[in-house]
């Protein structure tokens, strides 16, 4: 592996087949994060055939998988569009996303803390990373879906991965001399909104000024200073990535009265296409050899233990029962397919690995973490599979007649109103 060629091969064959992979997933349904973990698992086998030692790159699977973090919420957040007749929508999204974090967590919580013999609060920590649905696998598997569910599991899952890392967060926060746990908490999330709000104004309407052509990495540069310095002081950092996509990709909603005058439509919308292709590019690319790394570094020992498997299955029965308690009362109509798309993936195993690092133990069982990841991404497929001809033929029609239908989750259409911004 010395040799820079056979690396530049490597890495060549690994993008063309990640390619491959999400066309087959389109065709499928089977989330391509399968077949990326399966072809690590695949290397690993036959590195460890031909007597070679696998490198230690438990540091580049962390950096992979914020780099990752930051260009899928952005990605995300750059496919939501905020009108007055999806705030019905945005509210579900924001309430579920919240609940379901925190009841999945807690009853997680109640397995680690029987079968690992935890104390509770400890148990409840470590439950963070099973809790966390996946945008990363999310928002590239809900294509099929009609615009409203598309919008609102893009969102859901979004905002999952914001609230599990905050979670994750605000549990390891050191309170100042003379502060409470609580206003340490509360001080942070202020901060982290306000600074959010105010610099994404100021990047984007500083974006737009720019003229040179050389512009685009160089604010996904600042937006990863942002983020790193951010993160680096324990303040929730990724709503700097959320709310500057929600800004870009909404200047009608957020640069109003004399703000309209500070930019010109017809630019925004040539830069948001631009920075769509490049942060869907990017995530792919990103997504690639993260879950390649994992496969090829995951701990296969006892992944066939019976114990790991039956705790794995607790849990996602703890996950997906939850999850459809929840939404039933939320949407109050259809939950289907969404009750079955909770994938875990990259935030999961982000977070594992933090605990990992940060008090130098291993939680759980890493057979449980792969088991969990692999299979609520099976059930993902199942229901998007059930799901899948009514969702393409909504979708045919709406591209036949010209038209963007938001369709509420009973199926019932609730407005029709031209492409257009």
């Amino acid at each position: 592996m010395n040799n820079p060629y056979v690396v530049i091969i490597l890495a060549s064959l690994l993008i063309v087949f990640s390619y491959i992979f999400t066309q087959i997933s389109k065709w499928t349904k089977i989330p391509s994060v399968i077949f990326l973990i399966g072809t690590g698992v695949g290397a690993q086998f036959v590195v460890k055939s031909m007597g070679m030692e696998i490198p230690n790159l438990s540091q580049h699977l962390g950096l992979l998988g914020i780099i990752g973090l930051m260009m899928i919420v952005l990605e995300g957040a750059l496919d939501i569009k905020i009108h007055r007749n999806k705030l019905k929508t945005i509210l579900a999204a924001f309430a579920t996303s919240v609940i379901i974090l925190g009841a999945t967590n807690s009853l997680i919580a109640c397995i680690l803390y029987y079968a690992q013999s935890l104390d509770f609060m400890t148990a409840f920590f470590y439950a963070i990373p099973l809790s966390v649905v996946s945008s990363a696998i999310v928002i590239p598997s809900v294509h099929t879906l009609i615009p409203r569910k598309k919008e609102f599991m893009i969102l859901e899952a979004t905002l999952s991965d914001i609230f599990g890392i905050m979670l994750f967060e605000f549990w390891i926060i050191e309170p100042n001399i003379g502060q409470t746990h609580f206003e340490a908490i509360s001080w942070n999330i202020l901060i982290s909104v306000g600074v959010s709000v105010a610099l994404s104004y100021f990047l984007v309407y500083i974006f737009l000024k720019i003229k040179t052509e050389i512009k685009f990495f160089l604010f996904l540069a600042i937006l990863a200073l942002l983020f790193s310095i951010g993160e680096y002081l324990h303040y929730s950092a990724l709503i700097i990535i959320l709310v500057f996509g929600l800004v870009l990709n909404n200047t009608h909603a957020f640069f109003k009265g004399f703000l309209k005058k500070l930019i010109d439509p017809e630019k925004v919308k040539e830069i948001r296409h631009e920075f769509v292709i490049i942060t869907n590019e990017s995530s792919f690319l990103i997504r690639t050899f993260f879950f390649v790394v994992f496969g090829l570094t995951m701990n296969l020992d006892g992944l066939f233990n019976a114990r790991a498997i039956a705790i794995a299955c607790l849990v996602m029965m703890v996950i997906f029962l939850t999850r459809a308690l929840n939404l039933k009362v939320f949407i109050k109509s259809t939950i289907f397919p969404q009750m079955l798309i909770a994938p875990r993936g990259l935030v999961t195993i982000l977070l594992f690995q933090k605990i990992v690092e940060h008090y130098n133990i291993i939680p759980f069982s890493e057979a449980i973490l792969a088991w969990v990841i692999i299979g609520t991404n099976l059930i993902m497929m199942i229901g998007l599979i059930s799901s899948g001809s009514s969702e393409e033929d909504m979708l045919r029609i709406n591209a036949t007649d010209g038209s963007s239908t938001d369709i509420d989750y009973d199926g019932e259409n609730l407005d029709r109103t031209e492409n257009k911004e």
